[in-house]
């Protein structure tokens, strides 16, 4: 049986609207974009076996390398009451990922605001969400997924911000991948009708890395200083939640900032 047959075959009963697959693509975001703006119906999902030219957050480039890894990009037609829930497309998709390694390998994931999955404090799973526009109205989202399962995924530490590893690493013995692509995508269905809800965000808040511990918010932007603060949870728009060193508390909204443990786990004064 071929690569594509054993994901299809894996992924039969799921409900999703289209599968297509790609021994190697530059980027799986790319090819769902393309796809959602010809009328790709909602759950079409696009996955590869190798990437060569993905993308994550402030368009760092992520690589995939052969049956290393899982890289798929699932299309969603957001119905009219997702419409001011946009911004929880990236925790739904860290959920159905952080979901999938505990109920099949007993592993204990933690979701680094806002949209990576880490293992043993370590980068093991990017998510990319990128919106489809006609005029101001959204007409489709692609939420792109990256999970390292092999050590071979994991790039040389010099070439990463923040430190990686794989699910093979974390649970000491062989993975198969279209078994955990499955349960993310079936995490990820069962969670879309509650996203926004109490028990969304408690699923959230659960696995959020580094709660109660001190951070540094290094913005991703010229001109924007650096910030300090300790994690306190999430804010119903989705926004990071924190305390400074004077105990004042701040939120610092998705998609402008890298987060970093603070050197030595404490806040700097003043």
């Amino acid at each position: 049986m071929s690569e594509e047959e054993s994901l299809k075959s894996a992924l039969a009963g799921l409900g999703l609207a289209g599968i297509r697959y790609h021994e190697r693509v530059g980027s799986t975001n790319a090819d769902a974009m393309a796809w959602l703006n010809q009328g790709a119906p909602d759950l079409a999902l696009v996955a590869a076996d190798e990437q060569t030219a993905g993308r994550g957050r402030f368009n760092r480039r992520w690589v995939t390398r052969p049956g290393a890894a899982l890289a798929f990009s699932l299309v969603l037609r957001p119905a009219a009451a997702e419409a001011a829930r946009f911004g929880f497309f990236a925790p739904l998709g860290a959920l159905g990922v952080a979901e999938a390694l505990e109920g099949l390998y007993g592993l204990a994931p933690r979701i680094k605001w806002p949209n990576d999955v880490l293992l043993d404090g370590r980068k093991a799973c990017g998510i990319l969400v990128e919106t489809a526009w006609e005029g101001a109205s959204p007409q489709g989202v692609v939420v792109g997924i990256g999970v390292n399962v092999t050590p071979e995924a994991v790039p040389p530490a010099g070439e990463v911000i923040f430190p990686a590893t794989s699910v093979e690493d974390a649970l000491g013995r062989p993975v198969e991948r279209w078994e955990l692509l499955r349960a993310i995508l079936a995490g990820m269905l069962a969670w879309r009708p509650r996203m926004g809800s109490p028990a969304f965000f408690a699923a959230w808040q659960d696995r959020l890395a580094f709660r109660g511990q001190a951070v540094r918010i290094v913005s991703g932007y010229p001109g924007q200083p650096d910030r300090e603060g300790r994690i306190l949870g999430i804010d119903p728009d989705g926004s990071l939640r924190l305390a400074g060193a004077d105990g004042a508390e701040f939120s610092v909204e998705v998609g402008d900032v890298h987060l970093r443990p603070a050197e030595g786990g404490a806040l700097s004064p003043g």
